[in-house]
C-alpha cells in the first residue's frame, strides 16, 4: 500500500494509489462493505490516508478505527501537529461509521464538523488512535462522534459529525475490469520551522506572519504536505490559498472535508496570531465548520479568508470563508484560540 516515506532533510515523498480504483468499487458495494475491504487490504488506501500515515484497522455497522503516526510533514509554523490533522483524522472516522449504514447507491457528505482540541501532539508523540460512532442514523441525516487518543490512552481531541445521505453521482455496477491501480507521489519540502520560533522572540505576530507571506521565514510543513500556502495577511486578517490535488481526495472523489477545515484552521489561527505581542503563540481550542459545497480538481484555486471577530487577551474568535474564483462560500467556519507564551 503507497503511504508517505521520510526523506533526508526537511523533504517527505508522498506516495498514494489513482482513486479511480476507489470509484469504480464504491459504485459496486455499499458502504460497509466498501470500507471493510479497504481496512483488510483488498482495496487501496485513500489518497489522503495514505500522505498523512493514516490507517484505517476496523469498520464495523456504526463504527471505524483509524491509526495514524503524525510525523514532520504535518507540522504547524511552530513545531506542533496543525489542528488541521484532527480535523481530517475526525472527519473520516465519524464519516466512515456514518458510511457504514449507507446501501450501494447512496453516500454520505459532511455538512457539520466541531473539533475540539484537547491536548497538543508533536511529530515525537507515536501512534495515535482515532475512533468514530454514530450518534443517531436517520434517512436523511448521520450524526457520529470522534474521538483521539494518544499512546498513553490520553484523550487528545473530539469531535461531533453531521452527515447527510445523498445519492451518489454514478450508481449501479460499473461494466468491466477497475483500472490498474496507478500509483503517484509527490515532493514536499519545507524549510527550517525553528527560523520561525527564533523570530518569534524579537517579533510581533503581525511581523512574524508577514516574513512568512513574503518568503523571508519557511512556510509550514503542513501547507506543503497538503498544497496550501499564506498568500496576504493584514491587521487581524490572513488568507491562504490553496490548488485542488489528487492527494487530497477522499473516498468519494473529492477533496476530503478536513483540507477545507485545515484551511480554516490555519487562517483564523493566523488571523489572530496578527495581533499578538512578541514572544506569543496561540492553540486553537475549538474549531467548527460547515461546509455547502464539494471541492474538485475543476474547482479551481481556492480560497481562505481568515479574520478576527472578537479578540482578547487571552482567548479570540475567528472565522474564515473558503471561497472559489467566483467568490462563491464552499464552507465557513469559526475558530476559538487560546493566546500563550511560545513554548
Amino acid at each position: 500500500m503507497p503511504d508517505a516515506s521520510p526523506n533526508l532533510g526537511n523533504a517527505r515523498t508522498l506516495r498514494w494509489t489513482d482513486p479511480g480504483v476507489l470509484a469504480f468499487h464504491r459504485r459496486r458495494l455499499g458502504g460497509l462493505d466498501f470500507f471493510r475491504e479497504m481496512a483488510r487490504g483488498g482495496l487501496p488506501a485513500v489518497p489522503i490516508y495514505s500522505v498523512l500515515d493514516m490507517r484505517l484497522t476496523d469498520v464495523e455497522r456504526g463504527y471505524c478505527r483509524f491509526e495514524c503516526d503524525p510525523g514532520p510533514h504535518m507540522v504547524n509554523p511552530v513545531g506542533g501537529i496543525h489542528g488541521g490533522v484532527y480535523a481530517i483524522l475526525t472527519d473520516s472516522a465519524a464519516g466512515i461509521a456514518a458510511q457504514s449504514w449507507i446501501e450501494e447507491g447512496f453516500v454520505t457528505r459532511t455538512v457539520r464538523l466541531n473539533v475540539d482540541f484537547l491536548r497538543p501532539l508533536t511529530a515525537k508523540s507515536g501512534t495515535v488512535v482515532c475512533e468514530g460512532r454514530t450518534a443517531k442514523v436517520g434517512r436523511t441525516v448521520v450524526l457520529s462522534d470522534a474521538t483521539i487518543v494518544d499512546g498513553d490512552g490520553r484523550d487528545i481531541g473530539r469531535a461531533q459529525g453531521t452527515f447527510m445521505v445523498v445519492p451518489a453521482a454514478e450508481s449501479g455496477s460499473p461494466a468491466g475490469d477497475p483500472p490498474p491501480p496507478a500509483e503517484r507521489e509527490y515532493l514536499a519540502e519545507w524549510g527550517d520551522t525553528d527560523a520561525i520560533r527564533q523570530a518569534s522572540a524579537g517579533s510581533t505576530g503581525f511581523e512574524l506572519m508577514s516574513m512568512v507571506a513574503d518568503g523571508r521565514l519557511p512556510a509550514a510543513p503542513i501547507g506543503q504536505t497538503l498544497g496550501f500556502g499564506l498568500e496576504t495577511v493584514g491587521d487581524g486578517a490572513a488568507t491562504f490559498l490553496c490548488e485542488p490535488a489528487e492527494r487530497q481526495y477522499n473516498p468519494l472523489g473529492i477533496v476530503h472535508g478536513g483540507v477545507p477545515a485545515t484551511l480554516i484552521d490555519a487562517a483564523t489561527g493566523c488571523a489572530i496570531q496578527t495581533k499578538l505581542p512578541p514572544g506569543y503563540s496561540f492553540s486553537t481550542v475549538s474549531l467548527t465548520c460547515e461546509f455547502f459545497r464539494a471541492i474538485t480538481l475543476e474547482t479551481g484555486p481556492v480560497r481562505c479568508i481568515g479574520r478576527i471577530v472578537k479578540h482578547g487577551r487571552q482567548v479570540s474568535v475567528a472565522d474564515a470563508d473558503v471561497v472559489d474564483r467566483d467568490g462563491r462560500v464552499l464552507v465557513r467556519g469559526t475558530a476559538t484560540c487560546l493566546a500563550h507564551p511560545l513554548r
